[in-house]
């Protein structure tokens, strides 16, 4: 059965910290916080993957903001046809019904 560290989170954090900004090879800094290498692959990752993704969300967020206002363009383009064609219909019928 794996053993539970008894790391806090921010211990862990600092330890992950520690790991990227030097050289130290991953096997000595584990060791030295008596954890597995793999244990400190899988904090690192997890320490990572939210900056991941709030690189990703700025520009997803932009993207989706383009095409948002992309389509309430052609929305609007959209209406003001709509518009203008019931308007010509309405003169077409009036017209229609005058000249009965």
């Amino acid at each position: 059965m794996p053993k539970t560290s008894t790391l806090t989170p921010q211990q862990r954090s600092q330890l992950v910290l520690r790991r990227l900004s030097t050289e130290e090879r991953a096997e000595q800094t584990a060791r030295r916080a008596g954890v597995s290498e793999q244990t400190l692959y899988r904090w690192r990752h997890e320490f990572i993957r939210p900056g991941k993704q709030t690189m990703n969300g700025r520009g997803a967020e932009a993207e989706r903001a383009k095409a948002v206002h992309r389509l309430e363009g052609a929305i609007a383009e959209r209406d003001q046809m709509i518009g203008e064609l019931t308007i010509g219909k309405r003169i077409t019928i009036t017209l229609t019904a005058t000249s009965s």
